[in-house]
């Protein structure tokens, strides 16, 4: 069989299927051809939208606030537009505002709750701090008159300290003046004016520190009688006022009583229904 015919045949074909395509180029509707562009030119690209800041009044939360603040800030620090540095403005003053708001209603609720107000058994007024100042006077010198025969005291020199030379004449008035056993300790074996009788350390500033040694000198210590508690109480130049108020302090008061008249925090309960410490 003679393969002429059939291969004229498919060639015609082939030329009115394409002329057939040509034509329905131009006359298909083009809103049915996903795949053919609009009068040639094809679909635009998605536009890059950018974020719109954050309404400041609906972030719930300090930590959303904190970060919408911040990257506002970071914003204008690499793109310092009008529009951007006044986005951060914004966001600042929101958070003033709070801050403002938030001190306000600290201090007038500290005013309904004496309890909680550090100022009601504390005041700033200065005739008040004179009057107090007068008390804490007399009570200091009670305590430290108190103190001087129940707690001794360690100090330790050494005589190429030029601040050990400024000190030791501080030390001999706790004992002179305020009645403290005073045992000076020479860590390099010199001698001392204000302490004739001083010692040379034998171990017991090791002792005292747990076995870590004196690190710095001057060094002053109290030490109870019964030698079962120990404190340091200064290292360096320590004016003698600053010295007494830590000893009576360290002497007298557990931790956070300094702070709340005398008491301590954890003993402390205020008779309030609405104190929620109070589990009674």
């Amino acid at each position: 069989m003679s393969l002429k015919p059939i291969l004229t045949f498919l060639l015609g074909f082939m030329t009115s299927l394409s002329a057939a395509q040509e034509n329905n180029f131009w006359t298909e509707d083009v809103w049915k051809s996903d795949e053919r562009g609009f009068l040639y030119y094809p679909s635009d690209k998605p536009k890059e939208v950018k974020p719109a800041p954050l309404d400041l009044k609906s972030i719930p939360t300090i930590e959303g606030l904190r970060e919408e603040r911040e990257r506002r800030l970071n914003t204008a620090v690499m793109n310092p537009t009008e529009e951007n540095m006044k986005l951060y403005l914004e966001a600042n003053h929101f958070v003033q505002e709070k801050s403002a708001l938030f001190a306000d209603q600290w201090r007038r609720v500290a005013w309904q709750n004496p309890e909680y107000d550090f100022s009601a058994r504390n005041p700033a007024a200065n005739f008040a701090q004179v009057d107090l100042k007068n008390e804490r006077n007399k009570q200091k010198a009670l305590e430290l008159g108190t103190l001087s025969k129940e707690w001794g005291l360690v100090y330790f020199f050494k005589d190429n300290c030029r601040f050990c030379h400024l000190q030791s004449p501080l030390i001999k008035k706790l004992s002179t003046d305020y009645g403290f056993e005073v045992i000076a300790v020479s860590l390099d074996g010199s001698a001392n004016e204000h302490f004739p009788e001083s010692l040379p350390d034998n171990g017991i500033g090791s002792l005292l520190t747990k076995g870590q040694g004196i690190q710095q000198v001057p060094a002053l210590f109290m030490v109870n009688r019964e030698q079962t508690k120990s404190y340091l109480v200064s290292s360096g130049v320590v004016a003698l006022e600053d010295i007494l108020s830590r000893i009576a302090l360290l002497g007298t008061k557990e931790p956070g009583a300094s702070l709340f008249g005398g008491e301590s925090l954890k003993d402390t309960a205020y008779p309030s229904a609405s104190n929620p410490l109070n589990q009674e």
